[in-house]
C-alpha cells in the first residue's frame, strides 16, 4: 500500500532515471477532464508494460484523485483549473494532479475514499498543500510492483 508523505519527502521522487515521455495539461474542472485524464494514464500505463490488472489499478486510482480535485477541490467550477503531468521512465509510471482548491483536513490525512484507493493501489502517494493555495496529489507505481 503507497504511503502518505509530507512535502519534505516529496524531493524523494526525483530520479536519475532517463525520462522516456512526459506531458502537462492544463485543464477545466469538468467531468470530461475527469474521464480525459484516467484514459491519458491507462496509455501510460499500458506503454510502460504494466499488467492489465495493474493498469486497471492505476486508472481507477487517478479517477478517484480527479475527482477530488475536479469535485471537492474545485467544486466543479469550469473556471478553476486542474493541473495533470503525466511521465514515465523505464521503471516508474509518476502521475501528478493539482486543483485549485483548500485540501480539506481529510484527504491530507488519507481518510478520504478515493484517497484510499489511491494508497492501495499506488506504490507511493504524496500530498501537499502548494504556497499559492493549490493542492497536488502525486502517484508513483513501479513497472516491477506486483500489486
Amino acid at each position: 500500500m503507497g504511503e502518505i508523505r509530507t512535502r519534505d519527502q516529496v524531493s524523494a521522487l526525483e530520479t536519475t532515471e532517463p525520462t522516456l515521455e512526459t506531458r502537462t495539461r492544463i485543464l477545466e474542472s469538468t467531468k470530461a477532464s475527469i474521464d480525459s485524464v484516467e484514459i491519458q494514464a491507462l496509455e501510460a500505463a499500458r506503454r510502460g508494460g504494466f499488467r492489465d490488472r495493474i493498469v486497471g489499478h492505476i486508472g481507477l486510482a487517478v479517477r478517484e484523485i480527479m475527482v477530488n480535485a475536479v469535485i471537492h477541490g474545485n467544486g466543479c467550477d469550469p473556471y478553476k483549473k486542474v493541473v495533470v503531468t503525466i511521465s514515465r521512465t523505464p521503471n516508474k509510471l509518476r502521475i501528478e494532479i493539482s486543483d485549485e482548491g483548500d485540501a480539506p483536513e481529510g484527504l491530507l490525512k488519507g481518510s478520504v475514499r478515493g484517497v484510499y484507493l489511491a494508497r492501495t493501489f499506488m506504490d507511493e502517494l504524496y500530498m501537499r498543500r502548494e504556497p499559492v493555495g493549490w493542492t497536488t496529489v502525486i502517484m508513483v507505481k513501479s513497472v516491477h510492483s506486483a500489486t
